[in-house]
């Protein structure tokens, strides 16, 4: 967990928005979500630049996903982790993930995050997102 002193509470997930998994876990998400409350922002958006410019002490990189829960980023693994509770009880088998160590969890995130361009080759933009997507 990275922590700052945020001034906006929107909760936002940052993630790669040329990754045809991301796309496709953010239908997931979208098809899954308790409240539709939850922003979405590509870490090459401009809208990432100007929230990290907001935010120095949240440092992130171009090959994680970030969860921003409106005070606290969380990256990888535990951003996912941290990401459930936002949607259907039905998800609720995924927090089983808390069960295993961090270092195993971004281990296992990493060996997916390596191949997600070979395995998912067409990147699919839910219309959805529209309207969702931090400004």
């Amino acid at each position: 967990m990275l922590k700052d002193q945020a001034t906006d509470s929107t909760a936002v997930l940052f993630f790669d928005g040329d990754c045809p998994l991301c796309n496709r876990v953010l239908t997931f998400i979208l098809s899954n979500e308790i409240k539709a409350d939850l922003m979405f922002s590509p870490l090459n958006a401009s809208s990432t630049e100007r929230w990290r410019e907001a935010h120095p002490s949240m440092l992130m990189d171009e090959d994680s996903v970030y969860y921003f829960d409106g005070t606290n980023l969380y990256k990888k693994s535990t951003a996912v982790l941290q990401l459930l509770p936002k949607l259907r009880w039905y998800t609720g088998i995924l927090k089983l993930g808390w069960l295993f160590p961090l270092k195993l969890r971004d281990r296992c995130y990493d060996f997916v995050a390596a191949r997600r361009k070979r395995i998912f080759k067409e990147c699919i933009v839910d219309p959805r997102l529209m309207g969702r997507m931090l400004h």
